[in-house]
């Protein structure tokens, strides 16, 4: 669906939210501590890894609010060692911790967005960096398509897996 308005992509937030909420309630979370959701992460290691990326979401939209340009996309090789960061600095928490923040990080991305103008948000070009690309749909297809096109998949395999030998 091609976004229109910043009311579109208001609604679209909030759905996929629910959605992710349903993934974390299928889960569950007396599972979330069980490996193999991606390789031999667990289920919380992966909201860890996404919520830490999510982050960066909200702080390219902060940067917007205060006239600046995001920082660009880190290189291939640096994405793996700062995964390996995230994994290393995450693995001792609390489940309730790394909960509540995946919860505030979509929080802070929605209020972000609700705070910037609709032509900031929905005009193709208005910013150099962005290409043709309009910032608010850019925003959402990065922060969605890292869970949906990276992580949500191999989260399911592991799903079935469990369920089909539990």
């Amino acid at each position: 669906m091609k976004l229109q308005s910043k009311q579109q992509l208001l609604e679209q937030i909030e759905h996929a939210r629910s959605q992710w909420e349903a993934l974390l309630a299928e889960i569950g979370l007396e599972r979330m501590m069980m490996p193999g959701a991606m390789g031999d992460w667990t289920g919380k290691d992966v909201v860890a890894h996404l919520t830490t990326w999510w982050r960066r979401e909200v702080a390219g939209l902060e940067a917007v609010r205060r006239g600046e340009q995001p920082e660009p996309h880190p290189s291939q090789r640096d994405v793996q060692v700062i995964n390996s960061w995230i994994h290393y600095t995450n693995r001792d928490r609390l489940l309730s911790e790394i909960l509540h923040e995946a919860s505030a990080v979509w929080q802070q991305f929605a209020a972000n967005l609700q705070a910037l103008p609709e032509p900031e948000l929905m005009q193709p070009g208005r910013f150099a960096w962005l290409g043709e690309e309009a910032l608010g749909p850019n925003a959402l297809d990065n922060f969605l398509g890292h869970l949906h096109e990276e992580h949500e998949p191999e989260i399911r395999t592991w799903l079935d897996r469990l369920t089909s030998t539990g």
